[in-house]
């Protein structure tokens, strides 16, 4: 019995093709596509320039946003490649290193610092 439980697995295995990379084809390729949607969906959004605000404004909104550990959303002067508006910097005020404030550990320039507001 057990001889012929061997022929079995051995005869299965030496006609068996194993389809590799192709099985799993179609996961990858809806996870890709879910991906590249919306990637293309965040590049096709367009944001508006808010008002300049001067770098005492954007002081004393930090100064404020820092003492009472609130969010800010940070609007940068500087523009994509495309010359469109970056998102906004959304995220805690962790400190300043020099002349750079640090906002979710991203170094953002106070003199790039466009627009700044505390969300609610």
């Amino acid at each position: 019995m057990e001889n012929n439980f061997n022929d079995t697995v051995n005869n299965f295995f030496k006609n068996y093709q194993d389809r590799g990379m192709k099985k799993w084809q179609g996961f990858m390729l809806s996870d890709h596509i879910a991906a590249l949607n919306k990637d293309e969906e965040n590049n096709a959004k367009e944001y508006s320039e808010k008002d300049s605000m001067s770098e005492v404004e954007i002081s004393q909104v930090l100064l404020q946003a820092f003492a009472n550990n609130k969010i800010v959303s940070v609007q940068l002067k500087e523009k994509t490649i495309d010359k469109k508006i970056q998102p906004d910097i959304v995220g805690l005020v962790k400190g300043y290193n020099g002349d750079k404030i640090i906002i979710n550990n991203i170094d953002v320039e106070l003199s790039n610092i466009n627009n700044i507001q505390i969300k609610a």
